[in-house]
């Protein structure tokens, strides 16, 4: 049996009922996740989406608007905003693109940088806070997320 039948076989078995309930949960986790997040770095005056960014920039500094709208999961006007802030802030600047004259590129600021080494560690944010599950029940809900996550995807 291929994939596409396959798939289409277990969508049966899928109440709709129990779909909304596993997005609920979903919804509940991220908004925990982003109160462990938030309290983390709220001494560093940052929102979770300028960290996220900070993140991104850190990992490959000179990234376009639309790329960091990927990353954040969120619109281009939304992370305009965003960097303007972190602009006002110092913590990034807007440089035009070398290759394409209508784009401009996010760097990080000296201040940007420094920031890496004050600023906690994810894992570290969520170390210990799920005593109840194992190393295995992790890996396998992190699969069955990306399953879901590309059935959406697909739409």
């Amino acid at each position: 049996m291929d994939d596409k039948n396959s798939s289409k076989s277990l969508d049966i078995y899928c109440q709709p009922e129990d779909i909304v309930e596993v997005f609920e949960l979903i919804n509940t986790l991220n908004k925990k996740y982003e109160k462990i997040q938030r309290e983390n770095i709220q001494q560093l005056e940052l929102t979770p989406t300028q960290h996220l960014i900070l993140r991104e920039l850190w990992r490959s500094d000179g990234q376009q608007f639309k790329n960091l709208a990927e990353t954040c999961n969120c619109s281009r006007s939304t992370i305009t905003g965003v960097v303007d802030t972190m602009e006002k802030n110092d913590l990034v600047s807007r440089d035009s693109h070398p290759n394409d004259r209508r784009s401009l590129l996010v760097r990080l600021t000296k201040k940007g940088k420094d920031l890496r080494t004050k600023t906690p560690r994810l894992e570290s944010m969520v170390n210990g806070c799920c005593p109840g599950i194992n190393e295995e029940e992790i890996k396998k809900l992190g699969e069955l997320l990306q399953k879901l996550l590309n059935s959406l995807t697909s739409l």
